[in-house]
């Protein structure tokens, strides 16, 4: 009987033995990490947890591209007065520059200089990108520049600041507009709680129009710079004797010069003698009179004076 019982006994050992050795990779890993085996050197991480790796580091990159700050926003302009030959083939030559560039005219106008010469005034929109190409051409029409002035305004800083404003009266707007629906929706709600959240929700609009207004204008600036230029025609294409002279509309023109001053001088004396005249003699008469009596009472006096 006990052989029986050690038998059996031996048996279940070697059921749980067997058991071991046939126990899953995980379990037997987990025997091996606990075990006083030496290390084996680190394994290369799972496919899951590299690819998690690669996928964070992305997202760092698409953070920073996220983050990177706007280019510069510069608002061009320059004002230049050139020497030019024919002002206004000029004209016609700048707005054809103005085209090729993807550009246009805002302005052009010529008046009259001197003779038959005339002077150019023209305002063109380029391409911030076509700015300084443009700007050579035109340089290159001219005899020489007399004047330039070109100049640069960094605009970055205001154009942050107002499309921060924009989010925030963006974000303040749809507050009210809840608060608004909110109000309207109470039962007891009062017409003037009403008009107040209204009154305060039509500011805002009216704010962010403003500032949307502004960021159009900046961005309009920046897109487009803008070149103004004065064609001065050149002196050394001044005839010596401009065309046109004549010399006898300038004696006609003398002629009734004289002829108006001395019509001017009849009629003075004309208006003396039919005005003036009248009124001197009737304010001598009574001076006239005057005089006569104070004579004849002098001589009045005289005569009653006692002779000796």
């Amino acid at each position: 009987m006990r052989r029986v019982v050690y038998v059996m006994l031996a048996a279940t050992l070697l059921v749980v033995v067997a058991g071991c050795a046939t126990q899953s990779p995980e379990f037997q890993s987990v025997a091996r990490d606990t075990g006083s085996a030496p290390a084996a050197a680190p394994a290369s991480p799972p496919m899951e947890m590299a690819e998690a790796g690669s996928a964070s580091d992305a997202s760092v990159v698409i953070g920073q591209e996220e983050v990177a700050p706007d280019p510069r926003k510069i608002i061009y302009q320059a004002f230049l007065s050139i020497v030019v030959k024919d002002p206004a083939a000029s004209l016609k030559d700048i707005e054809a520059l103005a085209a090729s560039a993807s550009g246009y005219v805002s302005q052009s106008e010529l008046t009259q200089y001197y003779g038959d010469l005339m002077r150019g005034h023209i305002v063109i929109r380029v391409p911030a990108e076509n700015y300084p190409g443009t700007l050579d051409a035109i340089r290159a029409l001219g005899i020489r520049v007399i004047n330039e002035n070109s100049n640069a305004s960094d605009v970055t800083a205001e154009y942050t600041d107002l499309e921060a404003q924009l989010r925030n009266l963006e974000a303040a707007e749809r507050e009210l507009q809840a608060m608004l629906t909110e109000v309207r929706e109470r039962p007891n709600a009062k017409p003037s709680d009403i008009l107040e959240v209204y009154n305060a929700l039509t500011e805002k609009r009216g704010q962010i129009e403003q500032v949307k207004g502004r960021l159009q204008y900046l961005a309009n600036q920046v897109s487009l710079s803008t070149i103004t230029a004065d064609l001065v025609p050149d002196e050394g294409q001044k005839p010596v004797v401009e065309e046109g002279w004549q010399p006898l509309v300038t004696v006609k023109n003398a002629l009734r010069t004289l002829v108006s001053v001395m019509q001017g001088l009849i009629d003075t004396a004309i208006t003396l003698l039919i005005v003036v005249v009248p009124i001197l003699l009737l304010l001598a008469i009574p001076i006239v009179l005057l005089i006569l009596l104070i004579r004849w009472l002098r001589r009045r006096r005289k005569s009653k004076q006692p002779t000796v």
